[in-house]
């Protein structure tokens, strides 16, 4: 695009053109489809396993056969040793929607219950990419579009720069190499979980309510949503202190029961239904296990986590904490990384000056995505793809801190790389990562000359400044290293180690830059809407 058309469109005031809406949406669902067209995990059974066929894709798809065919009850007990359900209800309901479609779209051999499993074909391999696809634009987009045009962060910047940063924000490289590469949902609950947000940050107290029943669906569509939970307690435990006396009993009556009523209507089936011979108690905590499986370790493969580092020689830590405290020691060090995020939040809820929806609304994507780095960072079971539950709210902050936000999806996304070799996704990658690049400089160019933030935490200091550039050479060196050098055969896992010692301190540096902005960010100096 030429300067002069890049000027033309930075002038542009008013509404957005219709048609410059529809190329941008239009652009954003090539940009999934085209994704689709490479292999997914399990494909073909590559890098499979013995005991069961394929990957998230064949899991997803076998949970669709089995809602399909059979009662409820049975659902989270049906053969746990080939891709036993244990995601929670919201999925599992998803999973039935979608295996009736492919019953009569597909053709009734797609989710047959047992005789289907390890089914391929194009015409199945198109309808389960287009679920995602429509899933990801209806929640997730949705959710996107209401936080990057209808918060005006900046009145004075046209709507064409912040329909930009919508597509930028939709065109994260690591969420769509992992839902529309490898192959999950993960953009509906972070969909919900950006609802939850959104209402929750509006002024009356009602929508508070709302926020926590989107929040419990995102709970209960996907578990790892958890990773918020502290950043969404603690700021609607402010909201409901900033009164006194019977009003503040009665936030915590209407909070309460709302997230009691939801979680019941959701999860009654599994516990009054089940295996005869089983308790209402014995339903429910099968079901959890599940859901929260305790026994499966601190970590998968080489995540890029601090306790994946530490088990590195010589420290190991592993072999120091016995496995039975392992949890336990996860959970402390977890709950000292978000400690931050919780105080702040606490705060933010509690004032009763004049604050306004923009500035609460900023803090609240802070701190969720430190909440999430807390926990990627530090809890127990991580694995790689539980950074997208950080990058979800960090793609809306690209008003605030653009090149934190550009930086951390970049380096989001190289952290996938180990993972995306066994999906063979390396040319999506490259292309993604290449289109994503390209999508940052236009939105540098529209945005010289307006109001946007350039202090941001990698500014802060001249030593930062300089953290984009040398992580940018280290990715690319591992990259190169990787390319030109055979590894050694006792060492098999030279680079994925390499991968998560860098990740792991380009994350960490991530988990300050949020707590910096949490803490430095600058209050308000327009008063807006009171709240409450």
């Amino acid at each position: 695009m030429s300067r002069s058309s890049l000027n033309s469109v930075r002038d542009t005031g008013g509404g957005t053109s219709s048609s410059l809406i529809v190329a941008v949406v239009a652009g954003l669902v090539l940009l999934r489809v085209l994704v689709g067209y490479h292999p997914h995990s399990g494909q073909d059974n590559y890098h499979g396993l013995h005991s069961a066929y394929g990957g998230d894709f064949e899991a997803q798809r076998h949970w669709m056969e089995l809602t399909l065919h059979l009662p409820v009850g049975e659902w989270y007990w049906y053969d746990l040793s080939y891709w036993g359900l244990d995601y929670p209800p919201i999925s599992a309901y998803v999973s039935w929607i979608c295996g009736w479609l492919s019953h009569r779209l597909v053709g009734p051999e797609s989710v047959a219950l047992e005789t289907s499993r390890g089914f391929e074909n194009p015409t199945h391999k198109a309808f389960m990419r287009s679920t995602v696809i429509v899933l990801d634009l209806l929640v997730y987009g949705t959710a996107v579009w209401f936080w990057t045009m209808h918060r005006q962060y900046d009145r004075n910047l046209p709507d064409s720069t912040r329909l930009w940063r919508f597509a930028l924000a939709m065109s994260q490289p690591a969420i769509l190499l992992i839902d529309h590469g490898h192959f999950q949902y993960n953009t509906t609950a972070l969909g919900l979980s950006l609802w939850a947000f959104y209402f929750m940050t509006l002024p009356v107290f009602f929508y508070c309510m709302i926020g926590s029943f989107m929040f419990c669906a995102a709970l209960s569509f996907k578990q790892m949503t958890l990773y918020y939970a502290p950043a969404v307690f603690f700021y609607l435990l402010g909201r409901c202190f900033t009164t006194r006396g019977r009003f503040l009993v009665q936030r915590f009556y209407l909070l309460g029961m709302t997230v009691v009523a939801t979680t019941f209507a959701l999860w009654w089936p599994f516990v009054a239904f089940g295996p005869e011979g089983t308790s209402h108690i014995e339903r429910a905590a099968h079901v959890f296990r599940r859901i929260i499986p305790l026994q499966r370790g601190l970590f998968e493969g080489k995540v890029s986590n601090l306790w994946c580092v530490l088990s590195l020689k010589p420290i190991r830590i592993r072999k120091l904490i016995p496995s039975q405290l392992q949890p336990l020691a996860a959970l402390l060090l977890t709950l000292i990384f978000a400690a931050p995020a919780c105080y702040r939040l606490f705060r933010l809820g509690q004032k009763q000056q004049q604050d306004n929806e923009q500035h609460q609304g900023k803090l609240i994507l802070y701190g969720a995505t430190s909440s999430a780095l807390a926990f990627f960072l530090a809890s127990f079971q991580v694995h790689e793809k539980s950074l997208l539950l950080a990058l979800g709210p960090a793609s809306l902050l690209l008003f605030d801190d653009a090149t934190f936000v550009q930086w951390f999806s970049v380096i989001a996304a190289w952290t996938l790389w180990p993972l995306l070799v066994v999906d063979r996704l390396q040319v999506a990658y490259t292309c993604i990562m290449i289109i994503f690049i390209m999508l940052q400089r236009l939105l540098h160019s529209l945005q010289q000359g307006s109001t946007a933030s350039t202090s941001g935490f990698l500014e802060h200091l001249p030593l930062l400044r300089w953290v984009p550039h040398f992580s940018g050479l280290v990715m690319l060196l591992l990259h190169f290293t990787e390319l030109g050098v055979t590894i050694p055969p006792h060492l098999p896992d030279v680079f994925s180690v390499l991968w998560s010692i860098a990740g792991c301190a380009f994350c960490s540096l991530a988990w300050l830059a949020s707590c910096w902005h949490l803490y430095g960010a600058s209050e308000p100096n327009v008063k807006g809407t009171k709240f409450d």
